[in-house]
């Protein structure tokens, strides 16, 4: 049986989406990037995640990095 998943609510798709890359980019950013991209009406939002999400875990981990130095964690 071939079922599908009917995605009706673009915008509530995309605002989740957000709440993901942002709170946790490295793991369930990537992750939910990648769903966004296999599905066809959501391509092209998946590889704005999925750049969204590798620029702003680089920056976290830049910054965990810079903070962990000063304060000798």
């Amino acid at each position: 049986m071939d079922e599908k998943v009917l995605l009706k609510s673009k915008q509530k798709i995309l605002i989740i989406g957000l709440l993901i890359v942002i709170l946790n980019p490295v793991f369930a950013g990537l992750i939910f990037s990648l769903f966004l991209r296999s599905e066809p009406q959501f391509k092209k939002e998946g590889n704005w995640f999925l750049i969204l999400s590798l620029i702003w875990g680089g920056i976290l981990f830049a910054l965990s990095a810079r903070f962990s130095q000063i304060f000798g964690f």
